[in-house]
């Protein structure tokens, strides 16, 4: 089952799923690791991550309504970078959940957050990968990248300040920031 078969699956479930509330929802989904996600090492190929991260994020951005507010205005989502960190290998016919939450945002941007989780042997969740990514709304008839304040009206909801930044946020912000000037 290739990820477009996935992509309308979930699109089906959609009117199923309960609207989510920002800033501090999680989009959560389960899925099965299939033999057309697996590389040479016989578990999950690293592409398949964030190809799994843009379905929930995409789930994100539908059930808490950014989505509509985005298309009705013309604006158009954007993943500017991306880091990922691997734990735990996914091996074929293994279940595993991703977990997507908006972990921080500046003015135009927002650091997304996907936990790939699995069970142990003892039935406690164990963090498989990571992936942080950093992305925002972009007016392309306006030429300009929308502030996370004007996506809050859009919304309906109060202007509010991110919460404070963790560390590996930090770092994923300054080495993102000296890959921009570097190129």
């Amino acid at each position: 089952m290739n990820l477009w078969l996935r992509l309308i699956a979930f699109l089906l479930g959609l009117p199923f799923r309960p609207k989510l509330a920002l800033p501090d929802c999680v989009s959560s989904r389960t899925y099965r690791v299939l033999p057309s996600d697996l590389d040479i090492n016989m578990h999950m190929t690293n592409s398949r991550y964030p190809a799994f991260a843009d379905i929930q994020q995409l789930d994100l951005f539908i059930r808490t309504g950014m989505m509509r507010a985005a298309l009705q205005r013309g604006w158009r989502p954007m993943l500017l970078a991306s880091k990922i960190r691997f734990r735990r290998e996914l091996k074929a016919f293994r279940r595993f959940r991703v977990e997507t939450r908006i972990r921080w945002w500046s003015d135009t941007a927002g650091i997304f957050e996907h936990r790939f989780i699995t069970r142990g042997r003892d039935g406690s969740d164990i963090i498989a990968a990571v992936m942080l990514g950093k992305g925002c709304f972009y007016a392309p008839k306006e030429k300009r990248f929308v502030p996370f304040a004007e996506m809050l009206t859009a919304l309906g909801l109060p202007a509010m300040g991110p919460p404070e930044p963790t560390a590996e946020i930090l770092a994923f912000m300054q080495a993102e920031e000296e890959l921009r000037l570097a190129t």
